[in-house]
């Protein structure tokens, strides 16, 4: 896990690395059955189920889920260059954010091929479309290949980038 990462971006490196399809994860997501294909809002999820899923506590998938306010993303947002390291940040569902602290490059809402959005809503299509287009599957990458191994931490510059944002 690293600093600030989103519940999405934890849940898309499980699915990847547990080759399990998005319909399945979506059915650990709440304790009772969910539609895996009209999927749940990152406030619904079960934070007890996700931290016992995950192996992490129960403070850290709250933390990665953050708090429903004004201006936070219907759409998953995402930096290119993050991408290509598998880390989606919780800082970038959030408007006030309009680059990433890491890059400072801008953070985009629709994919750069077909040009949908695709929803914040843990769905199966969503979760079977780790960093990439849930519609044309095209990866969310700058260079439109296949994250790299999830094995990469942020550096140390990376780290204060992150946190300095969250208290900006």
């Amino acid at each position: 896990m690293q600093p600030y990462e989103s519940v999405l971006g934890m849940l898309w490196k499980f699915a990847r690395m547990n080759r399990l399809p998005g319909h399945l994860v979506v059915g650990q997501l709440r304790g009772y059955p969910v539609d895996p294909y009209e999927g749940i809002a990152p406030a619904d999820i079960d934070v007890r189920r996700v931290a016992q899923l995950l192996g992490i506590s129960q403070r850290s998938v709250r933390d990665s889920i953050g708090s429903a306010t004004a201006d936070a993303s219907p759409f998953v947002r995402y930096c290119t260059r993050c991408a290509v390291a598998g880390y989606h940040c919780l800082l970038f569902q959030f408007e006030r954010h309009v680059c990433c602290p890491i890059h400072d490059a801008p953070l985009l809402a629709k994919c750069r091929r077909c040009g949908r959005p695709s929803a914040y809503r843990f769905d199966a299509q969503l979760l079977d479309s780790p960093f990439r287009c849930r519609y044309c599957g095209r990866y969310y990458t700058c260079i439109g290949g296949a994250p790299a191994p999830m094995d990469r931490c942020l550096v140390h510059e990376e780290r204060v980038a992150v946190t300095r944002a969250a208290f900006d």
